[in-house]
């Protein structure tokens, strides 16, 4: 399905592939000359890059030292910054040990010193060349992998800051509150055996404040005991889930508690703010992004393992090519695939259905598996 689209994280194949473009480079050159020549070459060429790296980051230096007292309070770390020092001391180390032992062996050659200025000279040129001209800027996939493996993202930050200042909150304390529920309100099932908060991930970020205007078979059922809390500086900060009764194609109700990603509504309104430079494109990878970290956070949160289903769905798609029951269908599966469901008839009470549990209008939907499944491997 869709969920192909889901971006992976990145891995370690651009490295590998330039390693092994070194190797066969290096294969031809130790088939085609000596190899007391090749080495020369590779360090004289090393030697040039590296020095005109370290003109071009001085160059960059000269820039963050205009910013020292108002970002960096010191010019080491400003320096540091600019030429990264703990991950280039190798090559600078490099660089002047090299041109030492150059100039220990041709002191006395005046030509090959002027044709190393030369050859130095030519090589800063042609390399702060491209950098003016923005050739050395990084490319769309490079920025990518920079934000996503240094946690850069947009989506990373909500991601965090959704399980964080929410669910890590409501989700140890649902069980709870559904029991409270179901003892004052006598009207919801009991036979559920786990409750799980289902949250909708759209894609396109488009966040529908009621969902009955969405789909006409969902249907609000009622709210749960609000959770109360105390929370940065709020006393008694509130905290509330909806219950939905969910109607499939033969008009039986599905209860479950229901609710979107609130944070994918940040992500919608960035893009359709001008000052935010966020196209939709960045939204919809942001929106996939957002899914995936979301997803890896709550499969490692212990207090959380059990009462949460993730729900992603692509809805960005044109008018007329979407069905109107798109979304009480994505719910359904999910619920089917949970492996137990408690169906009841639209009108039938609680105190009516306690007599008859399992008689013909009431069923006990049980998964077709017979093994159990680890908790862990249900939540999407």
């Amino acid at each position: 399905m869709f969920l192909d689209d889901i971006p992976l994280p990145r891995g370690n194949a651009a490295i590998w592939s330039s390693i092994t473009v070194m190797l066969a480079s290096f294969t031809y050159m130790f088939f085609s000359t000596e190899v007391k020549f090749i080495v020369q070459e590779i360090m004289f060429q090393l030697f040039l890059s590296f020095v005109t790296i370290s003109v071009l980051k001085l160059c960059e230096f000269l820039e963050e030292y205009r910013h020292i007292p108002s970002r960096y309070k010191s010019y080491w770390k400003a320096l540091n910054a600019s030429l990264d020092l703990k991950k280039n001391g190798c090559g600078v180390v490099f660089s002047a040990l090299f041109y030492y032992l150059l100039l220990e062996c041709k002191n006395e050659d005046i030509g090959f010193l002027r044709s190393l200025a030369w050859e130095i000279s030519l090589s800063c040129f042609c390399y702060l060349f491209l950098k003016v001209f923005r050739f050395l800027d990084p490319t769309p996939a490079e920025i990518s992998e920079i934000c996503e493996k240094n946690h850069f993202n947009v989506a990373h930050g909500l991601a965090w800051s959704y399980y964080i200042g929410y669910l890590k909150l409501i989700l140890p304390n649902l069980e709870e509150r559904i029991k409270k529920y179901q003892h004052i309100s006598k009207n919801i099932p009991e036979y559920k055996k786990k409750w799980k908060l289902y949250i909708l991930i759209p894609f396109s970020c488009k966040i529908h404040d009621k969902l009955e205007k969405m789909d006409s078979r969902i249907k609000f059922f009622g709210n749960l005991p609000e959770l109360c809390v105390d929370r940065a500086g709020i006393k008694a900060r509130s905290y509330k889930n909806s219950i939905y009764s969910i109607y499939d194609q033969k008009d039986k109700i599905h209860y479950c508690i229901l609710e979107y990603a609130t944070p994918l509504r940040s992500l919608f309104e960035m893009s359709n703010d001008a000052t935010a430079a966020f196209s939709k494109e960045q939204r919809r990878q942001q929106a996939k992004l957002f899914y995936s970290t979301l997803k890896t956070i709550l499969n490692n949160s212990v207090e959380c393992t059990g009462y949460f289903r993730l729900i992603p769905y692509d809805d960005d798609l044109e008018e007329g090519k979407i069905d109107s029951h798109f979304l009480t269908t994505t719910i359904l599966d999910h619920m089917q695939q949970e492996g137990m469901e408690y169906i009841v008839p639209e009108q039938t009470t609680w105190e009516e259905s306690s007599n008859d549990s399992l008689s013909s209008e009431e069923q006990l939907m049980i998964s077709k598996s017979d093994d159990p499944q680890p908790l862990q491997s249900m939540n999407y």
